[in-house]
């Protein structure tokens, strides 16, 4: 009865024990994904942490991280599912996603917001890498789109050689079309707008958003809900067909 007894016993202590390295170590993989410390995450992936497990952030660790961006902290405050790969996108991290991944971390785990790593990346601004964190065209490095609000323009580059160009109506007053960069993430040849029940054929969607480059209406100024409407639809076509998902898109 002692020997089970005793069994019972260390069998709790060594279990409560393994249970806190785990903790410990996770902990470690936490502090360097917000602090940015290679060292500390290399360990601690070295000691066999979890790449895909939950990450548990406190408000105060949230604001630290992203340095008070409000968006950040709107994002995460209340996630339940965020994993270190998507933190580390979010904050536009690649060399660490790149370590992530190569310890086994899962590109399309799914946050509570049912977005994937790649999601993150695009939408705080960091294209490039979101395009290395989902399943992109391998030709789209070559490609490139420049959009001019200015001059209400549209240039598809190939190589750094003008491919097709065309005139375009962005956004107008109150509905402006957000300059930034962004990507390619997805192409419907026919799709109708769920909120205004137009026809936009020719959808190339811009860093998983609702904004996208398609045929429509071109006054001769900014006139959409915030697309890039491209007024010939042979020009709406070619761009379509001959951009590869994942290409950058500049919008100034």
């Amino acid at each position: 009865m002692f020997w089970v007894l005793f069994c019972l016993y260390w069998g709790g202590v060594t279990s409560e024990a393994a249970r806190e390295a785990v903790r410990f170590r996770q902990g470690q993989l936490e502090r360097g994904i917000l602090l940015s410390d290679q060292v500390l995450i290399a360990e601690a992936l070295a000691n066999g942490t979890d790449p895909n497990a939950r990450l548990h952030l406190t408000p105060a660790q949230l604001r630290a991280a992203g340095f008070g961006n409000v968006r950040f902290v709107h994002y995460f405050t209340e996630e339940t599912k965020a994993t270190p790969l998507i933190i580390a996108a979010a904050l536009g991290k690649a060399a660490i996603c790149s370590e992530l991944i190569q310890h086994g971390a899962n590109r399309f785990q799914m946050s509570a917001w049912g977005w994937i790593a790649a999601q993150y990346a695009a939408k705080f601004g960091y294209p490039e890498l979101a395009r290395s964190l989902f399943d992109s065209d391998p030709l789209a490095a070559r490609y490139r789109i420049e959009i001019g609000i200015a001059l209400q323009t549209i240039i598809l580059y190939r190589d750094g050689l003008p491919l097709v160009s065309g005139k375009i109506s962005t956004g107008r007053p109150g509905y402006d079309t957000p300059p930034g960069q962004y990507l390619v993430t997805d192409k419907e040849r026919t799709r109708k707008s769920s909120l205004y029940k137009v026809s936009m054929p020719y959808f190339l969607r811009l860093s998983f958003s609702e904004y996208g480059i398609h045929q429509g209406y071109n006054p001769g100024r900014p006139a959409s809900h915030g697309c890039i409407r491209v007024g010939k639809e042979a020009v709406a076509k070619a761009i379509f067909e001959q951009t590869p998902i994942g290409t950058l898109v500049t919008i100034d």
